[in-house]
């Protein structure tokens, strides 16, 4: 039997180092990992700048950052923005960085260069190619040096051709849209009470602007408006949509883990206050680039650091009066023990009882949200929006029905006026009014009208005494008759009535029935010098006679139908 050997495990570096730059989904966690390192090393002022320069006969994108804070040392540099899984945050449990990861995304670059001092000495670092190398199978090569200048107290990175020059997304909205939902810069924990105010800021110039852009530290919410009487007061029948409440569930304990603390803060928030501060909301006056609907963005959000990370709309259950009510939810759960995934993009490294207690403890706090808004608020704005919206809808279909009617065409009999009929229902409750006025006219006499089952009225010849013996028999109403299709059974129809003929309706056209009878030929006729309509067929001795209205109006009761001044 041989010796033991010992194995040193090996990493293909490259392929490391690759993979972890391309583990950014989103080119935009460039600017999360810079700001919340110079967050972490105590800067107040944090500078982006995007832009164009021709390099080199050709255009690229440039992105410069720079902070204030406490800069790095030659070590530092080495060891922990180069080097793959080093971080000086990792023993610190105040700061955001612990994987090592983050500056990777800087890699995905064509130049890197980094200023720093920690105000006793200065270092450039400069890496050339850094993407092109990682790709081609080959190590990044940076360098750095110290310097005799004393930069300004803090880091410089500018990154040239970063992603490879795609330009599309760097406008001034969509960045800082980013920053406050997905960054330090963004943290809700000003909502929390007992909060200082933190000092700071973000110095942000996009691709479509000239000048710099004061951003100031904390989350963006609506601001809070609960008075029901003056929201209806000045937005009727929309004033649920301006409604804003704020929920706060601070320094709670998990009961099975009542070691581990976390904080919520809800903002419940109608759609129109979120576009009096969200610019990106999608509206039919607003197709800004790279804005979203408010189903695409909202709800609720599981955070480290008060940094948002991953969305759990799917822990909403029951909340609401609707399977969207989510969407009025803004709301954040931070939780210090949820382990983060190398890119910050989910908690699926989390033990699972914290997730679940978690998700047990939100849909109590929603529970609580829902009765309060149902005793006291916004359901009572609903009921009043609704009643309000009745109304508006009452009166605009009235509004419609007087331009319908002011649009018919009208005749008098007798002094009294009938509308033309717009539909076979219409067409029902006129004929009735003309067989009334008129029944010697007509060879038959209705006596049922049942429009949702078989044809429409069960008439009868007048012949017949007695209602018990007669025959009974089918009068069909059609508002048009035309050439296609006719949806009932010819069996036992007698009569067809209809307002006006289509006008592909020829003497000889061809009618079927879409329950397989034989099919019918529509004749015009004569009888007595009066035209006359019919249906007939050679394999059945009974006519269907067809009548239109309108034509026996006016050319049987000699009336004039008349258009409307």
């Amino acid at each position: 039997m041989s010796e033991w050997e010992k194995i040193i495990p090996k990493v293909n570096e490259t392929a490391e180092f690759l993979e972890i730059a391309g583990d950014f989904g989103d080119p935009m966690e460039l600017f999360r990992e810079a700001l919340q390192n110079a967050f972490d090393w105590h800067a107040t002022e944090f500078y982006i700048s995007v832009k164009v320069e021709e390099i080199s006969g050709k255009e690229k994108l440039v992105i410069e950052l720079r902070d204030n804070g406490d800069g790095m040392s030659k070590e530092q540099i080495v060891n922990n923005f180069w080097n793959l899984g080093n971080s000086a945050s990792k023993s610190d449990s105040s700061k955001i960085g612990e994987k090592g990861h983050g500056t990777k995304i800087y890699l995905r670059s064509d130049k890197i260069v980094v200023q720093t001092t920690n105000g006793n000495q200065s270092f450039e670092s400069i890496c050339e190619a850094a993407f092109g190398s990682l790709n081609s199978g080959k190590m990044h090569d940076p360098v750095v040096r110290e310097v005799n200048e004393l930069y300004q107290k803090g880091t410089y990175i500018r990154l040239e051709g970063y992603n490879q020059n795609e330009m599309g997304q760097y406008t001034q909205d969509i960045i800082k849209d980013y920053l406050y939902w997905k960054t330090k810069l963004g943290s809700f924990e000003m909502e929390l009470e007992g909060k200082e105010k933190n000092n700071f800021k973000v110095f942000l110039k996009a691709l479509d602007v000239e000048e710099y852009e004061i951003l100031e530290f904390g989350h963006i919410f609506a601001k809070e408006n609960t008075n029901i009487n003056k929201l209806f007061e000045i937005y009727e029948e929309n004033a649920a949509d301006y409604f804003v409440k704020k929920y706060v569930y601070q320094d709670r304990f998990l009961d099975a883990r009542p070691d581990i603390k976390y904080d919520v803060v809800i903002y419940v928030e109608g759609d129109e206050a979120k576009k009096l501060y969200n610019p990106l909301l999608k509206n039919r006056a607003n197709r800004k680039k790279g804005s979203y609907k408010v189903a695409d963005r909202y709800g609720i959000y599981l955070c480290k650091d008060f940094v948002p990370v991953q969305r759990v709309n799917d822990w909403i259950t029951g909340f609401g009066t609707g399977s969207n009510s989510y969407v009025m939810l803004h709301g954040f759960i931070n939780c210090q023990k949820l382990k983060l995934t190398a890119n910050r993009g989910s908690v699926a490294n989390t033990n699972l009882l914290i997730v679940n207690e978690l998700k047990k403890d939100l849909e109590q706090i929603l529970n609580e949200i829902d009765v309060d808004l149902y005793k006291n608020n916004i359901n009572t704005l609903k009921k009043w929006q609704q009643e309000a919206k009745t109304v508006e809808v009452e009166k605009a279909a009235f509004q419609k029905r007087k331009d319908l009617i002011a649009a018919k065409r009208f005749f008098e009999i007798n002094g009294r006026t009938f509308l033309e009929p717009r539909n076979e229902a219409e067409l029902y409750g006129l004929f009735m009014s003309i067989y009334t006025l008129y029944p010697d006219k007509f060879s038959f006499e209705p006596l049922d009208y049942d429009e949702s089952i078989g044809v429409d009225l069960v008439a009868r010849n007048k012949s017949d005494n007695k209602i018990a013996d007669c025959e009974y028999w089918y009068v069909e109403l059609k508002y048009l008759l035309g050439s296609r299709e006719f949806n009932h059974s010819f069996r036992n129809v007698r009569v067809i009535v209809c307002w006006d003929f289509s006008n592909n309706l020829k003497d000889g056209t061809k009618i079927s029935s879409s329950v397989g009878d034989t099919e019918r030929q529509f004749h015009i006729g004569n009888s007595n010098g009066k035209k006359v309509y019919f249906l007939d067929s050679d394999d059945s001795a009974v006519r269907i006679q067809v009548i239109s209205l309108k034509e026996f109006i006016e050319e049987e009761l000699k009336i004039e139908i008349k258009a409307q001044n």
